[in-house]
């Protein structure tokens, strides 16, 4: 090669070489690009690969990535960029650093902690009963899942069995994956409720998909837990679990269960979904550490259906969250909300109602719904009826499983959901006898008699001992329908008032022989007095001493 030559390729080989220089130089890179929380902006590098991201939704689409999902923004390299990477964005586990961080949903993630999904105390002391390991069913504040340690061992079989089967619905559990995992998703803290499928516009963009964050919680988010055990979420459907070989099944569940289609709740019916009546603070907790789920549930049937809403002070943290909803309703294009909604008794503002009007925005899709008032009729007042809650008349009917059977392998593996790792230990519940029926009747929390169900018939042998027991748990069936016949009530048999068994509340109890017989007293006189206006029924201990011998 000649000088000349030798000078011009080694000039274009500085020349190249300065040019790979300049490329890799900070002072030429280009910039990051920037996003804004809680008003500070910072850097973005995330952004420089998912910026075609789409779907998230529009309360979320201008904060990038990190501030869900950490790792270092400030990183050009994939492997660097993605050091701390939380997949899982809102898992409690790791919540304080996602959506709540300062900036944005601290209250609420704090909350949550303190909710019932998250802690589920009474799965745990009922199942110490059930074991007899514990001689009542009474709940403590280290009955909490989140008062274990996952690292540690079960301390007894209760433990091993809620541990390995029950605590994967509980919101601490930890996702399978990520993404919109469905109608069988459990676990993962703030996104169990709060993904949602891309919208139909973010669909046909055409780009990478990322579920939509939203305040809207759809019905198959709450289906992958309360799909089972109560079934509310199947009954609020009309759906029924069934045996396979039952003629009645028509189609099953998403994980494969027998099922029918019948009556569902008349709300429903109306288009209404979970959270057109569930308010955040009972779902989402209100930093009270409950023990039972009547203590957290707000909402009251009265608070819609009474004549005379309460008058409340509105609770200022309250009417901050409902601010927000109402931010959230507006981007969505909805229409306009009013500003004076009927409010729980305990200061919650029912965001979407009208007070005045007595009206309902659906939040599927902002349809406007009228509220019925409860009718100013003499069965809402006859004496004997204050002690009935609205929903011992109204529950058309309720799940039954009469049969189902508990085995426990120790030579066998299962997933431990406190700790998310195999370990050993298999448990096998085999359902049988499901169906449907009325409600059962005893004496609730409240006071007052509710729908109860058979919680299980139990025969479990635990080292040398066998436990025997027959359960019975409060249980609002989801099923409101028109009121049940007088007669359902007031000729009462065992399957509705059932007269011996145990029940999984303290504050709870069957109904005595003495009240049966006041209640089969007055079905004697119903098939000639049916109607609630009969005179007899003004004062029915008077009316029984005036009985004919026709009557006795």
């Amino acid at each position: 090669m000649s000088a000349a030559r030798a000078g011009v390729a080694g000039a274009m080989l500085l020349f190249a070489g300065a040019s790979v220089w300049l490329w890799l130089a900070p002072s030429s890179a280009p910039a990051l690009r920037r996003i804004s929380i809680g008003g500070a902006l910072r850097d973005e590098g995330c952004l420089d690969c998912h910026a075609a991201m789409r779907g998230v939704g529009v309360a979320h689409a201008e904060i990038g990535c990190s501030p869900c999902h950490q790792g270092d923004p400030s990183a050009r390299e994939l492997e660097s960029a993605h050091v701390g990477l939380e997949l899982l964005s809102g898992d409690l586990s790791t919540v304080d650093l996602s959506c709540g961080q300062g900036a944005c949903h601290a209250s609420e993630a704090g909350r949550v902690r303190s909710s019932l999904m998250a802690r589920a105390p009474g799965i745990l002391a009922v199942d110490r009963f059930a074991f007899g390991e514990r001689p009542t069913p009474h709940r403590e504040q280290r009955d909490a899942l989140t008062a274990l340690d996952p690292r540690a061992e079960p301390q007894s079989m209760a433990e091993s069995h809620v541990r390995k089967l029950c605590a994967g619905c509980h919101l601490g559990a930890r996702k399978a994956g990520p993404g919109d995992l469905g109608a069988e998703g459990r676990g993962g803290g703030c996104t169990a409720c709060h993904l949602a499928p891309p919208s139909a516009s973010a669909q046909a963009s055409g780009g990478p998909l990322h579920p939509e964050i939203s305040a809207i919680v759809p019905e198959r988010r709450c289906a992958g837990c309360h799909g089972r055990s109560g079934r509310i979420s199947l009954s609020f459907q009309g759906i029924v679990e069934l045996e396979p070989a039952d003629p009645r099944v028509t189609g099953q569940t998403s994980d494969g269960r027998p099922t029918a289609q019948i009556s569902g709740d008349v709300h429903h019916a109306a288009g209404m979904s979970c959270v057109d009546c569930h308010v955040e603070r009972e779902l989402m907790g209100s930093g009270v550490l409950h023990l039972h789920p009547h203590e957290a549930v707000e909402l009251r049937c009265d608070d819609c259906h009474y004549p005379a809403p309460p008058v409340v002070s509105p609770d200022p943290d309250r009417l901050r969250v409902a601010e927000v909803l109402r931010r959230s309703w507006e981007r969505r294009g909805l229409p306009p909300l009013s500003s004076s909604p009927l409010y729980t008794q305990l200061g919650t503002p029912l965001v979407r109602t009208d007070a005045s009007a007595r009206t309902l925005r659906l939040v599927s899709d902002g349809r406007s719904k009228a509220i019925p008032l409860r009718a100013a009729a003499p069965w809402h007042s006859l004496r004997g009826h204050e002690r009935l809650s609205c929903q011992a008349c109204h529950s058309a009917w309720a799940p039954r499983c009469k049969s189902c059977h508990t085995s426990f392998d120790p030579t066998g593996t299962d997933v431990d959901h406190l700790s998310g790792q195999l370990t050993p230990g298999h448990w096998t519940e085999v359902a049988g006898g499901n169906g449907f029926g009325p409600p059962l009747l005893a004496i609730g929390p409240r006071g007052t008699i509710e729908p109860f169900v058979e919680g299980m018939r139990l025969s479990l042998r635990v080292g040398t001992a066998t436990v025997t027991r027959r359960l019975y748990a409060p249980l609002d069936p989801h099923t409101t329908a028109r009121a049940r016949s007088c007669a359902s009530c007031h000729q009462p048999s065992e399957e509705v008032y059932p007269p011996e068994g145990e029940l999984t509340r303290l504050d709870a109890r069957l109904l005595s022989a003495e009240e049966r017989a006041k209640i089969a007293r007055v079905g004697a006189c119903l098939p000639c007095h049916a109607q609630y206006q009969d005179p007899i029924f003004r004062d029915f201990s008077v009316s029984l001493g005036r009985r004919t011998p026709r009557c006795r």
